[in-house]
């Protein structure tokens, strides 16, 4: 910038979502499956391993889903965000 001040978007700022910022008032963590199963996934247990500074990146070879898959994205989402429809058929490993 022309002042000498630096500007970053929070998403360059803050780099990839950790685990604590699923903690967040009115936040929440989703496990989003290829085959479109969504499910909502307790942080708590992550938690007590001391992973709440990990990427949420590196968190999801710890899921598997009905359809096979082995690994399922996460996603921090806002309360509003969350579906209406039927959720589930994602669980949680180690």
């Amino acid at each position: 910038m022309a002042d000498g001040a630096s500007h970053q978007t929070i998403g360059a700022a803050l780099g990839a979502p950790r685990l604590n910022q699923a903690l967040a008032a009115r936040s929440s963590l989703w496990a989003v499956c290829r085959c479109g199963r969504e499910a909502s996934v307790d942080p708590g247990p992550w938690f007590a391993q001391g992973l709440a500074r990990h990427s949420v990146e590196h968190l999801e070879s710890r899921l598997r889903c009905l359809c096979g898959a082995r690994r399922v994205p996460l996603e921090i989402r806002g309360l509003a965000e969350a579906p209406h429809g039927v959720t589930g058929g994602i669980y949680v490993f180690r």
